[in-house]
């Protein structure tokens, strides 16, 4: 998914929250049932690396980021096409109510988050 030069033996990691660049959830879901939910995000460097949804459950209620392994580099470039990546995750429903997630988007010009919110209903 990513490459970079790490023969200079000085590499060190670090770690990024990315926005959700774009979601595939159901219309519905139902109860007791394993969903992959696929996303996809944008690499900004040649160096970060997908570690895994960041996700913080309150409830019904799932807020979801990106969260990037940066390989610190000195060859490290800025990736300007051909910078969307792929990944998914999977979800099992537990609970009859409606999941309200909300998908980081980051943040605006005044530093406030931006969330989209998304509901989708649980039959049974």
């Amino acid at each position: 998914m990513f490459s970079c030069n790490m023969d200079d033996g000085a590499s060190e990691t670090s770690f990024e929250m990315l926005p959700i660049e774009s979601i595939q959830l159901p219309s519905e879901f139902v109860l007791n049932e394993e969903y992959d939910i696929d996303f996809t995000f944008i690499r900004p460097t040649n160096c970060h690396g997908y570690q895994n949804v960041f996700s913080v459950a309150e409830n019904e209620t799932r807020t979801l980021a990106v969260k990037s392994i940066i390989y610190t580099n000195p060859s490290c470039e800025d990736i300007t096409e051909n910078n969307i990546a792929s990944q998914s995750f999977k979800f099992t429903v537990l609970y009859d109510q409606v999941y309200v997630f909300r998908i980081w988007k980051g943040a605006d010009q005044f530093g406030e988050e931006i969330y989209e919110i998304i509901e989708v209903p649980v039959v049974n």
